[in-house]
C-alpha cells in the first residue's frame, strides 16, 4: 500500500521557517565574529603601542642613569678636565659637559669664587627623531692655589 501523497501546498510552513531561522543564526554568528575580530585587533594595536612606549621609557631611564653616572665621574676630576664629551656605544648617546663659573654674591658683596655650574647634555636619536636631555648641577670645586 502506498501512502497518500499530500500536495506541496498542504506541507507545513515550518520547513521555510526553519530555513529562515538557520540563515538568521548564521547572520548573527557572522556579526558576532566580526565584532570580536575588531575588538581583538584593537587590543593588539593597543598592546603594540604600550610595548613601544615601554621601550622608549626604558631607554630614557637608562640615559638618565648614564647622565647621573657621567656627572659623578666628572665631579671626581680636576676642574680643568670637567668640560668633556663621552659617547656610550651601547645606548648610542653622546654626553657633553660644560663648566661655567657662577657669579653669586654674598650679602656682604663678596663673590663666591669656587662655585660652578656643571651642565650635562645627552644627545641621542630615537627612530628618525633627534632628542636632547639636559641637566644642570651646581658644583663646589676649590681651586688649587
Amino acid at each position: 500500500m502506498n501512502a497518500p501523497q499530500v500536495p506541496i501546498s498542504h506541507l507545513p510552513s515550518s520547513i521555510g521557517a526553519r530555513s529562515a531561522r538557520r540563515a538568521y543564526i548564521l547572520l548573527e554568528l557572522v556579526i558576532a565574529l566580526s565584532i570580536f575580530a575588531i575588538a581583538v585587533l584593537g587590543l593588539a594595536n593597543s598592546l603594540s603601542t604600550s610595548v613601544e612606549v615601554s621601550n622608549i621609557l626604558n631607554r630614557e631611564n637608562a640615559i638618565q642613569i648614564g647622565m647621573r653616572s657621567f656627572i659623578e665621574e666628572l665631579r671626581k676630576k680636576p676642574l680643568a678636565d670637567m668640560s668633556t664629551s663621552y659617547t656610550d656605544p651601547n645606548l648610542g648617546v653622546t654626553y657633553t659637559s660644560k663648566m661655567e663659573r657662577l657669579g653669586i654674591r654674598t650679602t656682604r658683596g663678596e663673590t663666591l669664587s669656587d662655585l660652578y655650574d656643571l651642565q650635562v647634555t645627552a644627545l641621542y636619536t630615537y627612530g628618525m627623531e633627534e632628542r636632547t636631555e639636559y641637566v644642570s648641577v651646581y658644583v663646589y670645586k676649590a681651586q688649587q692655589r
